[in-house]
Formats: C-alpha cells, structure tokens, sequence
C-alpha cells in the first residue's frame, strides 16, 4: 500500500492544466512509493470533457493509475436544457468514474487520509 494519498480538486476549468502538471510531478517525485491519486472534477469544470487536449492528459494520467473523477450533480447542472450536451454523463470516456457528489467524495477521502490539493 502506498505511504501517499492525494486528492486533487478542480472546478473551475481554467485550473485543470494546472492540477494535470502538479499531478505529473507528484507522480514523477514519488514514484517509487506508487502514490495512490484520484482527481475530482465537480462545478462549472465538468465542461472539461469536451477538451480534445485535455481528455488526452487525462487518459495519459489514468495510464499512469490515476483515477478521474466526475461529478454527476454538475454534470447534471451544466448539462440540463441541452440534449446534446458533450459532457452528458452517458458521453463521457469509459475511464471516469461518476460520483454523485464531488464534495461528498472529497469529504470522503479526507477522511481515509488523503491529501487535499485545489491548484
């Protein structure tokens, strides 16, 4: 079991570059000791997943084990009146997971020792 568990919280998407580089490095600095990483993306954020580069950083940070997190209440919210809302839940790639609530999930860890990290 890693000695290292880290939470990174994005929801705004203007801060999502920022929280994949601090993610890279984290990773980089301890990987010998295989942290265990999860990144949460919740609020006005969601809209993230309709970025081609930014789903490729994603996809390369789950390769990594990073597990991507969404939200579904702000998938939900940022989504409601658009049927072919890009970021719909049903849309979103196979490797993110949806949580009900991404504050929940944040509580969550914090209480299982993660770390929290807001870029």
């Amino acid at each position: 079991m890693s000695g290292y568990s880290v939470i990174v919280h994005v929801n705004d998407n203007d801060r999502f570059p920022v929280a994949a580089g601090n993610i890279g490095n984290l990773i980089k600095d301890l990987a010998p000791e295989q942290p265990r990483v999860e990144l949460v993306i919740n609020g006005t954020a969601v809209s993230v997943f309709q970025d081609a580069a930014a789903l490729r950083q994603m996809r390369d940070l789950h390769a990594q084990g990073v597990m991507i997190v969404a939200c579904r209440n702000s998938l939900q919210m940022m989504c409601s009146g658009k049927p072919d809302c890009p970021f719909a839940e049903d849309k979103l790639p196979s490797f993110v997971t949806v949580v009900s609530a991404g504050v929940t999930e944040i509580i969550r860890k914090q209480r299982d020792g993660y770390a929290y990290i807001k870029p």
